[in-house]
Formats: C-alpha cells, structure tokens, sequence
C-alpha cells in the first residue's frame, strides 16, 4: 500500500511538472473555458445553464482521452514499465495510478469551474451538485477507462493521437457540449449514441434541471460505468510492457468489446 500510494504520489507530481500533462490537464481546459465562457453565451444566452457540465465535460476528456494514452505509451516505449516491473510494481498499480491521478487534476479544474463560472459569466450556481458529482463520475470512470485502454492497444503515439480524435472530435461537434442532443438533426442523433458525453449531458440535464432528456438517466449513468469498467478489465488483459515481446500478443480487436455499452444504447434506447 506504501509503495502505491508513492507510485500515485510520483504520478500527481508527473501532472504538474510535465510540460504536455500540464497543457493537458490544466492550461488546455482552463483555456477554452475562459474562452467560451466569453463567447458563447453571448451568442446563445441559453448556453449559461449548460457552461459549467459541458466545460467539466470537456476538462474529463482532456485530461482522459487526449493526456493519458500518450503517457503510458511513451512509458512503455522508453522502458519506464518494464523498469516497474523490475521493481515490484504490478500492472494494476501502473494503471490504477495513471487513472487516480488524472481524475483528480480534472476534479480540480472542476472545483475551479464550478466557483469562477458565476463570478466571471454570471451563470448561475448549480443547484443539484449531487447531480454533477454523480455525472463527473460515470464519466470519469467511462472516459479514463477508454483512455488508459487506447493507451494500451497503441504502438505509438502517433497512433493515440487516431484513436483519441475518433473519440474527441464527435464529442465536440455533436456530443451535447456546444449544443444540446436534442437540437441534433435525426440523421445524426443515432451516431451521437456512441458518444459517451451524449449520455453523461443527457443524464445531468434529466437529473439536475429535472427536464425530461433523450434516455433515461438510469441508462445513461449505467451505460458509461459499465463501459468504463469494461475499458478497464480489457486494458489489464491487453497490458504489455514493451512492443517487442511476442511470446504473449494478443488480438488487439477485442478492445472493441469495451464499445458494446455504447453500441447497445444505440440500438435499444
């Protein structure tokens, strides 16, 4: 437990000394924060009610899907995990530690959200913060769990970077960030299924402002945890400590299998 709790300690510090991890996990989410707390409301003024879930939205994925992949590829390419192994460190350690850690630099920026957004864009106060809690986490548990499994899957970090915009860059545009689900012509609702933030909106939306929403929240939360939890029995199965070592491959394409949630709520809900 000692040795674990330094291995997260060392990983923390890792967020905030790394110049990359830092953009990722601070100066990038804060950036576009202040950015569209600026512009979008002015636009939209009914964006305010949704600024403060969709940018903690966006500081999750961040910090997930676009900061951790590269970090355990590159640990595994400079030979980082095999040196772990030598010393003692098991593969659930190296993993747990990599998703413990990058949750909390979001739930920081998530705290630093929630207070400045009133001050600064004069939204209002959330009013359910039982119901962000509960959203941060299934998407933090959805949205680590894919990130640390494309980090396992990749070879390099040129193909993170692939594999993190399928992810990103759907989110964005019709994920229910910039502009509710529901806005969303009828050709591209059922692609917006296999977003996770689609449902992690859905389900704050159904769950704070108590409007009725897309699916039901049950779903929603059930959906992205059970998708996580999948990422993350898949990732220990697939770990790898090196490229090179043969003797024990296995089928990267059953990583797919994380996606079902997903692929199920778009079919059934």
């Amino acid at each position: 437990m000692k040795t674990f709790a330094m291995h997260l300690l060392f990983d923390f510090k890792a967020g905030l000394r790394d110049k990359t991890l830092l953009i990722m996990n601070y100066i990038f989410p804060l950036g576009f924060y202040l950015m569209i707390g600026g512009i979008m409301p002015k636009l939209n003024p009914e964006y305010k009610d949704m600024l403060i879930p969709s940018m903690v939205m966006f500081t999750i994925l961040v910090s997930t899907i676009l900061g951790m992949p590269n970090t355990l590829v590159t640990f595994r390419n400079n030979g980082i995990l095999r040196s772990y192994k030598i010393n003692g460190i098991s593969k659930f350690s190296i993993l747990a530690t990599q998703v413990i850690s990058t949750i909390f630099h979001a739930f920081i920026v998530t705290i630093i959200i929630i207070i400045s957004a009133p001050i600064l864009f004069h939204v209002k106060h959330i009013e359910d913060i039982g119901a962000l809690i509960l959203m941060f986490i299934a998407m933090s548990i959805a949205c680590s769990g894919l990130a640390i499994l494309i980090g396992t899957i990749s070879d390099n970090t040129s193909v993170t970077v692939i594999y993190a915009q399928v992810l990103f860059l759907p989110s964005m545009l019709i994920g229910g960030l910039m502009f509710p689900s529901d806005a969303l012509p009828k050709s591209i609702k059922g692609f917006s299924k296999l977003i996770p933030t689609t449902y992690g909106m859905d389900a704050f939306k159904a769950l704070s402002v108590h409007e009725r929403g897309l699916f039901n929240p049950i779903y929603s939360i059930g959906i992205l945890v059970l998708t996580g939890i999948l990422s993350y029995l898949l990732s220990f199965y697939l770990f790898r400590l090196d490229n090179n070592n043969t003797s024990e491959s296995k089928n990267k394409f059953i990583a797919l299998i994380a996606l079902s949630p997903l692929v199920l709520g778009t079919l059934f809900i």
